[in-house]
């Protein structure tokens, strides 16, 4: 009888259904979708009011900047990363209603608080450039204008806009919706920073910026 070879064939690895670009381009085909659809229960009332106004072109800013997104250099993907997200950016905005208009100097703050929260939010996104991103994820560190004073000014300033909203709409529903996203919010910032202390960059940036979202106070 001959030999018989017992040398398996090496195995070539399947390649891939969808690419790892293509896969991140519809990630980020899907994440400008969810700001969109955040957006449209206040674009029906785009011309109601100032705050409705405010609020849609802050969402409509938010989807664009999602569409150029690069991919993380390490990102959490769990559920926790999930539901920790879920809530305060997408769930959060589409329970807001406009019911309840405010008047006076109440109307008037609520106003000036979502134009800072709005201009906040995208300068600290201009600073980040395609860094920008939702899951909790190491895309960079950056310690560039509003970062030089807290870690996280664009959640910073995404609050400041919802509690803008809220007095725009000071009604019971609202704002218990806007109590429930802070500790969301802060549970998001918890996992995220967990994550970005495995780079000693970001934990030279933590000792120069102590304070996450109120500069001097947390």
């Amino acid at each position: 009888m001959g030999a018989v070879d017992t040398l398996a064939k090496p195995r070539l690895a399947a390649p891939p259904i969808i690419s790892p670009r293509i896969r991140h381009a519809l990630g980020n085909v899907l994440v400008a979708t969810s700001f969109v659809v955040a957006a449209v229960p206040n674009a029906r009332n785009f011309f109601h009011g100032p705050a409705d106004a405010i609020w849609t072109i802050g969402a409509v800013l938010m989807a664009a900047m999602s569409l150029v997104r690069i991919a993380p250099k390490a990102a959490r993907l769990d559920l926790r990363a999930f539901l920790s997200t879920i809530f305060p950016v997408f769930l959060m905005p589409c329970l807001l209603r406009a019911e309840g208009a405010s008047n006076g100097l109440l109307a008037w703050s609520g106003v000036g608080l979502e134009l800072f929260g709005v201009a906040l939010s995208q300068l600290s996104r201009v600073y980040m450039g395609r860094s920008f991103g939702v899951l909790p994820g190491n895309r960079g560190i950056v310690s560039k204008g509003p970062f030089r004073l807290v870690r996280h000014p664009i959640y910073a300033g995404w609050f400041l806009l919802t509690v803008g909203y809220l007095a725009s709409y000071p009604s019971w529903m609202n704002c218990l919706i806007t109590l429930t996203t802070l500790p969301f919010m802060l549970w998001r910032i918890q996992l995220e920073e967990g994550l970005l202390e495995a780079d000693s960059d970001y934990r030279k940036y933590c000792r120069l910026v102590p304070f996450r979202l109120i500069p001097g106070i947390f």
